[in-house]
């Protein structure tokens, strides 16, 4: 973790959250939307927080893609910004559903971890980015394992039908 990444404080300042994932700790800044803002640009911002939340998890596949698959050395794979990202979002959308309600809209969490507590959340989230890039190795393996096999048994029947 480099400076800007450690936060001495054990308590986050007013306004923060502080979320620990995976070893590594986060600083959320979580702001409030303007009063003035109207309940489509607050249905908006709850979208593009969600798509935040997805693109922040296909960037954390893909540094897990480069460690595993590309062997990347470690100190060049950034995991911290996509969870970063993904904290914000996840906590941008937490505020954003009951100020969408408060105002007259309608807006509830979607899918299952949505739900969650923002650390089990994105928790659960690199955890499936590595579990994903985990099992791919594996088919990977099984895939090639099968292939060689097959050359090998083609190989032998050649063989053994012409000589």
């Amino acid at each position: 973790m480099n400076e800007d990444q450690h936060y001495e404080s054990i308590n986050a300042p007013a306004g923060s959250v502080k979320v620990n994932i995976a070893g590594e700790d986060y600083l959320v800044r979580v702001m409030k939307p303007a009063n003035s803002a109207s309940l489509n640009e607050l249905q908006i911002s709850l979208s593009r927080n969600r798509d935040m939340l997805k693109e922040s998890y296909l960037a954390m596949h893909e540094a897990c893609r480069d460690e595993f698959f590309k062997r990347v050395e470690k100190k060049h794979i950034d995991h911290f910004s996509p969870t970063q990202n993904a904290l914000v979002a996840r906590a941008n959308i937490d505020l954003l559903i009951p100020l969408i309600n408060v105002k007259g809209g309608i807006a509830s969490y979607k899918g299952k971890l949505e739900g969650l507590p923002i650390e089990k959340h994105i928790s659960k989230l690199r955890s499936k980015a590595v579990a994903n890039i985990q099992e791919e190795g594996t088919k990977t393996r099984v895939g090639s394992f099968l292939i060689i096999m097959a050359v090998i048994v083609l190989t032998t029947l050649i063989l053994l039908l012409f000589f």
